[in-house]
């Protein structure tokens, strides 16, 4: 059980802690991370599980990023003695309604906001970020059953308004829900990446982690119909327009600072979409933003999409996808976290070997 707890602690302190500098027995948790330890050593029989993705599908196939420990516990339904597992996923954002205000509101006051701002100046020939988040990869067509793998990770960025650069990728040690499923895991490739993966990229060469094309629809304009057509010709993630807005502002903001009329734009659009729920809440790293939340509802679930915004800048800073009411196929106590990422830090530096 230690051993569980403590690969635990290692993946939640990674927002303390990116780079692993901290000893673990001394590093301070969030009180979500707390929480989710006390879960763990209150169950004595520990079994590893598994998430799935943003977008997560009824099928037997699921393919999907999160991360997840498992711990066996007593069945609580009274006179009961059947023993059942249950899984502990990192603790779902709290996520407070804004009052006074429908989210259309609120979104077009916020982008005057932002809008107001003066514009950044670039210091130096490479915009720098770092992030943290939970993969897990699940198939549903192995021999053994489904099967499932998930690797925390912390990758760096380092791209030129060129799109040259560097990607610096630390993974975590992979979690598997059973040792017995750990070779189907291995042998259906669900394993995204082992140690630390560090590349460099030529002009125009690196990696677009957003999907799509979208120096196709470039330049983007700061007029918001004219930007939703633009957003509209894009085939984001999921179809939902906070990831498409998501996407569209981590895209630019690779290689140069934001306009601030864009990021306002792009907040007017969202205000203009139907379906969209905004809330503030408090970040794993202890950040307070804004969540702009979209529902998915299937046979008695509910999957919550948020895309988080600082409320300063109107950046993009993180994304939460979230489970309630039916597990679906998970084997995963609800509410449920499926994935998570958050945006550490960035900035601008003069090479490829710096850090703001």
């Amino acid at each position: 059980m230690k051993r569980d707890v403590e690969r635990v602690r290692g993946l939640l302190t990674t927002a303390n802690d990116p780079a692993g500098l901290v000893e673990p027995a001394r590093a301070a948790l969030p009180s979500q991370a707390e929480h989710t330890l006390r879960a763990l050593r209150s169950n004595r029989r520990p079994r590893r599980v598994h998430l799935g993705r943003r977008r997560l599908l009824a099928g037997a196939a699921i393919v999907g990023v999160g991360t997840a420990l498992a711990v066996g516990g007593r069945n609580l339904l009274p006179n009961s003695d059947v023993v059942a597992p249950v899984a502990y996923t990192p603790p779902v954002l709290s996520l407070v309604p804004v009052e006074g205000q429908s989210a259309r509101e609120f979104l077009l006051a916020f982008a005057r906001r932002v809008e107001r701002l003066e514009p950044e100046a670039a210091q130096g020939a490479y915009q720098y970020s770092k992030t943290w988040g939970w993969w897990l990869n699940t198939a549903g067509d192995v021999p053994g059953g489904v099967a499932n793998a998930a690797v925390p990770t912390v990758t760096e960025s380092w791209v030129g308004k060129d799109h040259s650069g560097r990607r610096r990728s630390a993974f975590g040690e992979p979690i598997y829900p059973s040792p017995a499923q750990r070779k189907e895991a291995e042998e259906a490739g669900l394993v995204a990446g082992t140690g630390v993966e560090d590349r460099t990229f030529g002009p125009g060469k690196f990696p677009s982690p957003e999907g799509g094309d979208w120096g196709a629809v470039a330049p983007f304009a700061t007029d918001p119909a004219e930007l939703a057509q633009q957003l509209a010709k894009m085939n984001w993630e999921g179809g939902m327009i906070i990831y498409g807005v998501n996407d569209l502002l981590g895209y630019v903001a690779r290689s140069g600072p934001v306009d601030p009329r864009l990021r306002a734009a792009a907040l007017r659009v969202l205000a203009g979409s139907s379906g969209v729920a905004v809330a503030t809440t408090t970040t794993w790293n202890g950040r307070d933003v804004i969540a702009v939340s979209q529902n998915e509802m299937l046979d008695g679930s509910t999957q919550r999409e948020s895309v988080l915004f600082d409320p300063e800048t109107g950046y993009p800073v993180g994304t939460e996808s979230a489970l309630f009411g039916h597990a679906r196929r998970l084997n995963v106590s609800v509410p449920a976290t499926l994935s998570v990422s958050e945006t550490l830090e960035r900035g601008s530096v003069s090479t490829i070997d710096r850090r703001p």
